[in-house]
């Protein structure tokens, strides 16, 4: 079942949702992240190419990329990237993560890009595990 639903993803653009004009801006939503957990510290990550679409990492740069973070609120956009591979028109991609599964240190969140990958840090306030990224 699982290989079949990513054969189906893999024949698709891998961005399923549409694009929106908000404020004279084109939005697009960053539907996959992929989340790892220590004891002190919770990683959001963003690949372009496989959680956009193939050849988005070639559009990302640091200086279009905004991280914001709240105490229970987490939020990446990529600004200025193209809605698809092929397209001539550019959104700003926005993954919004709320509420958390708890409470970070949000003066502490740290950000890098390397080779089209985005790597968001939070710094949790208490030192424990979580099960998710988000509460559900």
């Amino acid at each position: 079942e699982e290989q079949a639903r990513l054969q189906v993803l893999a024949e698709l653009d891998r961005s399923q949702m549409p694009a929106v004009k908000k404020d004279g801006n084109i939005q697009k939503t960053i539907e996959h992240y992929t989340f790892a957990d220590s004891q002190s510290t919770a990683t959001i990550t963003v690949e372009a190419d496989k959680d956009l679409y193939e050849g988005a990492a070639e559009h990302v740069k640091e200086e279009q990329i905004e991280v914001l973070s709240k105490d229970k609120e987490l939020v990446v956009i990529l600004h200025g990237v193209p809605t698809t591979k092929a397209a001539n028109t550019y959104a700003d991609w926005t993954l919004r993560l709320a509420p958390l599964c708890h409470s970070v240190e949000s003066e502490r969140t740290s950000w890098k890009l390397r080779k089209g990958k985005i790597s968001v840090k939070l710094t949790k306030k208490k030192l424990q595990d979580w099960k998710r990224a988000v509460q559900i």
